[in-house]
């Protein structure tokens, strides 16, 4: 089984989620990872454990996150840092989604279609579980009763869709204030800089912000969605 955390990040135009997918089995190992690594952090740089992370403030110089002062260029390579930590999970892996804002709840609705075929394919399931920021519960609900998927081949021999429900995700989605779970966090990285991936900007280029999500390719799922321009299996709408 798999737990499987969501975040999302996004601007004017665009949209996108990460989803962290940890092993239960490995689910306490990679919480003293994670956990020895803020502390390392904090010895290293003075960051607090407990203060939440969020990409957008983090990089951007705002919060009080440390006892020293720490400006934005060495933020952005400590939240690079954090990327490659998060790569270094034990049999961790990512899911990630982007389309235009305004098909953000299609691209939700695309992305639990593929987390499902991906858990099936390893013979697993998965709980989801999110911040309290948006609640898609009602959507989740349908699909495990309710989805019709069409076939890329033209049809499938009883018709044009096939009601494939989302029988390897139990439960209703789990909510988490974000500053409570670790996890959450590093899907907010993980989404962050994807966004920056997608939608460079000059102020954070200056960074390489715009190649941050390069370092996440090793946990990646290629296979969720072949049809990836990039070849990191980012599904798109």
């Amino acid at each position: 089984m798999h737990l499987c955390y969501i975040d999302d990040s996004g601007d004017e135009q665009t949209r996108v989620f990460s989803v962290l997918a940890v092993p239960v089995d490995n689910w306490r190992q990679c919480f003293e990872q994670v956990r020895d690594f803020r502390r390392a952090l904090k010895k290293s740089h003075g960051v607090f454990v407990k203060v939440e992370f969020h990409a957008t403030e983090f990089v951007s110089g705002r919060g009080k996150i440390s006892n020293q002062p720490i400006g934005k260029h060495e933020r952005c390579q400590l939240f690079r840092h954090t990327l490659t930590e998060i790569t270094r999970l034990p049999n961790v892996h990512l899911f990630n989604a982007v389309a235009r804002k305004h098909d953000e709840e299609r691209l939700y609705e695309r992305l639990l279609n593929r987390i499902n075929r991906t858990l099936l394919a390893w013979k697993s399931r998965g709980l989801l579980i999110s911040d309290e920021g948006k609640d898609y519960t009602s959507l989740v609900r349908r699909m495990g009763v309710h989805n019709p998927i069409p076939s890329m081949y033209g049809g499938w021999p009883d018709g044009a869709t096939k009601n494939i429900v989302l029988a390897q995700i139990y439960e209703d989605p789990v909510f988490r204030k974000s500053h409570r779970s670790y996890f959450i966090q590093l899907a907010d990285f993980c989404a962050y800089a994807l966004l920056r991936s997608e939608r460079p900007l000059a102020s954070k280029k200056r960074y390489d912000l715009h190649k941050a999500f390069d370092l996440l390719s090793p946990i990646c799922t290629p296979q969720c969605y072949a049809s990836d321009h990039r070849k990191l299996g980012i599904i798109r709408v």
